[in-house]
């Protein structure tokens, strides 16, 4: 685990008079893996394409037949949290519970609720995670089915966006990770460390459907293709349907059919995407400009008293390295996007040596860097662009949870897709500040 984030030792801690509060526990037995976020520079926790403005932990545990997960948790002081259950084979999700979908326990406060005080003291939540697949009805409350045939384990995700107390010594949003108990067939209940020996919890980082060096050098090195393959003169960005989908679209050129949008990477239920492969390797130049429209998102934050509404819960674009590595190199997420009055954006990604003097939120312009180590394969130009839409609201018809069929991208989303040229550095400081 990154030193920057200086995980805290289990245990418990007496109080001293006086003396500063505990610090909240960022890891335990049971939520033992954090992915990358803002403040994690490990290159070992930074893998499945992370966004910087979320921070994610993993659970891999084996349930003991006829038993149930109880967790126990606040909900976080954050713009967003869920818990997503994945099938271990293709690393796609299962089944969500997200935060507004969560009822509070009795006497509690969902703070994610429209109008509802974000700064409520009283937030507690149970949530039960079962062993079994999506029932065919009515699902019950406060549950997680975490179930795949033929499969023993069961896989988890907690995810938190945007936490007011986004520093380095703490990111579960103030609150702490939920608590575990296992609730056996015999009616017997298991807590902390044996709950976690029962479920034979497992720590490391999560496996990746990452794709074989030799095939994804087959799939970019094509015979006869262009150094820039498979990044467009004019970058176009494809909504996300599933990896195989990528590859034959991207690399094989059959974007035709009606794929299946099932995720992959540990996608969040609650996101759909729109992806691009760029190049700074384009004789027009080095520097990619970015241009659209930011649906409107809730402020968040510990000044912001009451929950509000948007066209979307969150917004984010992220550079990457490759379906190789999946690293990530960068994000803004919506709060940090300069807008000019209509809502407009304008981002420049480049290599910092590239960077354009006025590429800075005091120009109205929003910087993304380039990958230092391109698609991590070699390929020192390549880039992999992501972005993210999450819950958007019925009444916003634009997002890409409208589009249905490879190529409607920019007649459902219209100028909320982005745009994009390259140019040289030289060329965009001529616009000024």
């Amino acid at each position: 685990m990154s030193a920057l984030v200086g995980l805290v030792t289990l245990g418990c801690v007496p109080a001293v008079a006086g003396a500063a509060p505990a610090a909240i526990p960022q890891a335990d037995c049971f939520w033992t893996n954090r992915i990358a976020s803002a403040y994690d520079t490990d290159a070992a926790h930074n893998y499945a394409f992370p966004d910087s403005g979320a921070v994610y932990w993993s659970a891999k545990v084996t349930m003991p037949a006829g038993s149930k997960i109880v967790l126990k948790g606040a909900f976080a002081h954050a713009r967003y949290q869920s818990i997503n259950s994945y099938n271990k084979a293709n690393n796609a999700p299962i089944d969500a519970l997200n935060d507004v979908a969560t009822k509070p326990d009795a006497g509690s406060v969902n703070p994610y609720r429209l109008g509802a005080r974000r700064d409520a003291t009283k937030r507690a939540y149970t949530i039960t995670v079962v062993n079994s697949g999506l029932p065919a009805g009515a699902r019950a409350d406060n549950t997680v089915y975490a179930g795949v045939e033929g499969q023993p384990d069961q896989l988890l995700l907690l995810r938190v966006y945007e936490p007011d107390s986004f520093k380095r010594a703490e990111l579960t949003g103030g609150v702490g990770l939920p608590k575990v108990e296992l609730h056996l067939a015999d009616g017997s209940i298991q807590t902390g460390a044996a709950a976690c020996a029962a479920m034979q919890a497992q720590g490391g980082q999560l496996s990746l459907t990452t794709l074989p060096e030799s095939l994804y050098k087959s799939l970019r090195e094509p015979a006869g293709a262009a150094s820039t393959f498979p990044a467009e003169a004019k970058p176009l960005f494809r909504a996300f349907y599933n990896t195989g989908f990528v590859i034959s679209c991207w690399y094989q050129g059959n974007c035709t059919g009606n794929p299946l949008r099932a995720g992959g990477q540990y996608s969040n239920i609650d996101n759909q995407y729109v992806a691009s492969f760029v190049s700074r390797g384009f004789a027009a130049g080095p520097v990619l400009v970015l241009k659209g429209k930011l649906p409107t998102t809730p402020q968040t934050g510990a000044k912001v008293k009451r929950t509000g509404g948007g066209q979307m819960r969150y917004w984010s674009i992220c550079q990457n390295e490759s379906l190789y590595t999946t690293k990530g190199a960068g994000c803004l997420y919506d709060s940090q996007i300069p807008v000019d009055a209509q809502g407009n954006y304008t981002i420049v990604t480049s290599r910092s040596a590239d960077r354009p003097k006025n590429a800075t939120a005091k120009c109205g312009v929003a910087y993304l860097p380039w990958p230092k180590n391109g698609d991590g394969d070699g390929h020192l130009d390549d880039g992999l662009l992501l972005v993210r839409n999450m819950l958007p609201s019925p009444s916003f018809h634009q997002a890409v949870q409208n589009t249905k069929t490879p190529g409607d991208e920019a007649k459902v989303m219209g100028p909320y897709l982005p745009r994009g040229s390259y140019l040289t550095k030289a060329k965009f400081q001529q616009r000024g500040c």
